[in-house]
């Protein structure tokens, strides 16, 4: 599952260019951005281009059923995410399942 500022017609749009086959959430008012502690308040908030007063610290979770955070991968810019192997290997440790 994914959070993201965009507005759902937003995501519906610019789905296929990501590839994505993950559920996508819409956090406009970043109330699940807040909810994690994870407005961005650096000067720098938002990218020129954004209408957004602040955008959310791009981060990977991964958050149990009952909403608890295991493990989290932070990062400074917000066009970069966990690598793949990272999580890959965050859920190995975490989950008895994979």
């Amino acid at each position: 599952m994914t959070v993201s500022v965009d507005s759902p017609e937003e995501i519906a749009e610019g789905r296929h260019l990501h590839g994505s086959q993950a559920t996508m959430l819409s956090d406009t008012a970043l109330q699940v951005t807040d909810a994690f502690g994870l407005r961005n308040t650096g000067f720098h908030s938002a990218p020129g281009s954004e209408e957004a007063e602040a955008l959310p610290v791009p981060a990977t979770l991964l958050v149990d059923r009952s909403g608890k955070v295991l493990w989290m991968d932070l990062s400074e810019d917000y066009q970069r995410r966990s690598d793949p192997s990272v999580v890959l290997a965050a859920m190995r440790a975490h989950f008895d399942t994979l």
